[in-house]
């Protein structure tokens, strides 16, 4: 089997079911960009959520923030007019 850089992979990496040789593995090579978001789950208490590239070009809709950025901006501006 061949790797993505065109080095044979070992047998040992083959059976165990790795797709890269040991130099992408050592290099870094082999993983993929990631990315992450902030998931608050509480007021003041955000976590990261990071994830691979593919995964967040998935669920990319559940992050993007639709509508008003703030309920109190929008009670003031159609209270005023």
């Amino acid at each position: 089997m061949i790797c993505k850089c065109g080095n044979h992979i070992e047998k040992e990496r083959i059976d165990l079911g790795l797709e890269a040789c040991k130099t992408c593995a050592f290099t870094g090579k082999d993983v993929g960009k990631v990315k992450g978001t902030m998931i608050y789950t509480h007021k003041t208490a955000p976590s990261i959520h990071i994830m691979k590239n593919d995964i967040f070009e998935k669920t990319r809709s559940y992050f993007v923030p639709r509508g008003a950025r703030s309920a109190v901006k929008n009670f003031s501006k159609n209270l005023c007019s």
